[in-house]
């Protein structure tokens, strides 16, 4: 399933009818818009593994269906630095730093390693030629995370064609793509359609927290047979300002290694 990010690139895809977001949810995400420095908590819904069965002109298909997508903190300091710790249901832990320049460190079961390291031993995997290991499956999730944050995700509605809902100080944008026939799932060849529900909180003028919720169909890749999938997500986020974000020394010269020329290295 596709997540909100790449929805929202293709919002020329949604069809609404042209509304001016409301001046309560404009001010609030200007003011999101505006922070140097923030906090925020991604919580994935995970009900577990999910039996579905699906009824086709070949008879029932059985898919089991569970969210993978890892928990989230994140913090973003006055120099413009980003950490991201993720966690996933199995245990594993990823914290990674971004820095205002680009440059990039993530803490594995081996260490810190940058983002090349990171794809050099992806590829000293592959080689191998061997089923998948432990190791490359902590590297695949380690390899280039989903850094958007939530200023990110949420101000790009102030050009949202809309319309908006509202109750109190919660908005709520609906939004769905064009593509497919959500009625005829499985007598369209074009990938069914997607519905997005993002609902904003706001108190005290602020957005805290909002929550993003994706259904839609997916095609499996031979027989297109269309399986339901759902995708829910709350981010709570904290208006503290981060003075910097505290690394290890190891991090941080990892960091002046990866920004020095490769000659000089």
């Amino acid at each position: 399933m596709p997540v909100l990010a790449r929805l929202l690139v293709a919002a020329s895809l949604i069809t609404q009818a042209p509304a001016a977001p409301p001046a309560g949810l404009v001010a609030a995400l200007e003011t999101l818009r505006d922070q140097k420095s923030y906090s925020w908590e991604i919580i994935n819904s995970d009900p577990g593994p999910v039996e579905q069965k699906i009824e086709t002109r070949r008879g029932t298909v059985t898919t089991v269906q569970q969210n993978t997508s890892p928990n989230l903190k994140g913090q973003i300091d006055r120099n413009g630095d980003m950490l991201i710790r993720r966690e996933w249901a199995d245990g594993l832990r990823l914290d990674t730093v971004i820095t205002a320049t680009g440059g990039m460190v993530t803490n594995t079961p081996e260490g810190w390693l940058d983002d090349r390291e990171i794809l050099t031993a992806q590829a000293e995997e592959r080689l191998r030629g061997q089923a998948p290991t432990p190791r490359f499956a902590w590297l695949r999730r380690a390899d280039r995370p989903d850094i958007r944050r939530p200023d990110q995700e949420l101000v790009p509605f102030l050009k949202s064609p809309g319309p908006f809902e509202f109750t109190g100080d919660s908005y709520i944008l609906r939004m769905r793509s064009r593509s497919g026939d959500p009625a005829r799932p499985n007598e369209d060849n074009a990938e069914p359609a997607t519905s997005v529900t993002v609902t904003m909180n706001l108190r005290g003028g602020v957005i805290r927290d909002y929550e993003v919720k994706i259904e839609g169909t997916h095609r499996t890749s031979r027989s297109r047979i269309a399986i339901p999938v759902s995708e829910q997500r709350i981010v709570i986020l904290t208006y503290v300002p981060v003075s910097r974000i505290d690394l290890p020394r190891e991090a941080r010269e990892k960091l002046d290694r990866s920004r020095r020329p490769a000659g000089a290295r």
